[in-house]
């Protein structure tokens, strides 16, 4: 039987969602960086999206959001609130 609660983690992402994430844990850049295991310096470039968000760090994400407890719910409602800045044209 299928929790009707849980949003499956085979979403689509991008350097969006990491810092919503990071705080939403309330981790440092070096925290969440442990997380993903990439440098802090490569975190903060994603976040500002100065770095391209490849499938490799996509996939270093959803791990670090596997072992951090994201839930899909959580992650759902970080895409609203994505969604509704882009539509009032916020960064």
């Amino acid at each position: 039987m299928e929790d009707k609660n849980r949003i499956p983690y085979k979403q689509e992402f991008d350097y969006r969602f990491i810092k919503p994430v990071r705080h939403l844990r309330n981790k440092t850049q070096q925290d969440f960086s442990e997380f993903m295991c990439v440098d802090a310096s490569t975190i903060g470039k994603l976040e500002r999206g100065e770095l391209k968000f490849s499938p490799l760090y996509e996939s270093k994400f959803k791990e670090a959001i596997k072992r951090l407890r994201v839930s899909g719910i959580e992650l759902a409602s970080i895409r609203k609130v994505l969604e509704m800045k882009k539509q009032r044209g916020y960064k």
